[in-house]
């Protein structure tokens, strides 16, 4: 139906009318909710308190796109240009990953864990301690680990230079230097290019966490169309023919640039856990954990040198 008005009632019947056969009403009404707060600066409550106010032309130009580009499932973080993460705004587009929720636990663990071991260490996690994020796409992990873990040194990777790109764009936003490196961990260790881009030739970390590719191809049937159109396959999808591939690289690389005692935190396929638990356990790595995430699947492993 085409709008009646440019009242902002009117507009959000349109709105929920044009994405009716698209999304759950209760979907429709979350994406109405970021729309206004991110056009208009209103919240819920602005919305029904404003229902007879009339927007411009060019505010609802910004509406009328961005319910074109939701019908053709594109994710409203990309529409946007912008998704939350642990109470945080990042910079996201297509290059990068949007992150999830599920990355917000394991970033939760080690702060949580990291701040417990403080308490009873001398050291206090001072400017020698040092953490590796591999595979940073937006940066977010990094970034939040720098905030919350203040005296760290923060390191990042990433095979592309356009995901880099957004992740240093998020780091000035948020005003935390983290120092980062491109590099593919798939390529042969150890790398005079990595070595050259740390402190010192021996350098080793404290703490190397990861959310790398985890996901088989034949687990697209199971994943929504925004994801498969949108998002990056670059850092979603691993070879079927060896879906262990980035867990086997990243267990190879902790071993070098792991201190003795470093400790290594992962983001696993659910689908994969035992078999993730126990090749780091080939691996020479000790006190293993397989920890579950919100929906009770087998989400984060932890390991130590």
């Amino acid at each position: 139906m085409p709008i009646s008005s440019n009242k902002i009632a009117d507009l959000v019947l349109f709105f929920r009318d044009e994405l009716k056969n698209n999304y759950e009403s209760n979907e429709i009404e979350t994406l109405i909710a970021y729309c206004f707060e991110e056009f208009l600066y209103l919240n819920r409550a602005d919305i029904v308190l404003n229902k007879s106010t009339s927007i411009n032309e060019s505010e609802l130009l910004k509406f009328k796109f961005a319910i074109k580009s939701l019908k053709e499932f594109k994710p409203i973080q990309y529409i946007l240009g912008k998704a939350d993460f642990y109470g945080l705004k990042f910079i996201v587009n297509e290059n990068v990953l949007i992150p999830r929720p599920e990355t917000e636990e394991l970033v939760n663990l080690i702060i949580k864990e990291v701040k417990e071991k403080n308490k009873h260490s001398e050291n206090k996690n001072g400017s020698h301690f040092s953490i590796l994020d591999i595979g940073t796409g937006t940066g977010c992990i990094p970034i939040v680990l720098k905030k919350n873990i203040t005296t760290a040194n923060l390191y990042a990777l990433d095979i592309s230079l356009k995901a880099l790109e957004i992740a240093k764009q998020n780091a000035m936003l948020h005003n935390v230097i983290i120092n980062f490196l491109h590099f593919d961990i798939l390529s042969p260790l150890p790398s005079f290019f990595l070595r050259d881009s740390l402190p010192t030739p021996d350098f080793k970390f404290d703490i190397i966490v990861s959310n790398p590719p985890y996901i088989c191809i034949p687990e697209k049937s199971q994943m929504n169309k925004n994801v498969l159109d949108y998002e990056p396959h670059l850092a979603l999808f691993v070879n079927d023919i060896d879906p262990m591939l980035f867990n086997k690289m990243i267990a190879e690389f902790a071993l070098k640039y792991l201190k003795t005692n470093g400790e290594l935190y992962l983001e696993i396929n659910q689908y994969h856990g035992l078999e993730t638990k126990q090749l780091f356990e080939s691996k020479g790595f000790k006190n293993t954990r397989l920890l579950k995430d919100c929906n009770d699947n087998d989400r984060i492993l932890y390991c130590n040198t």
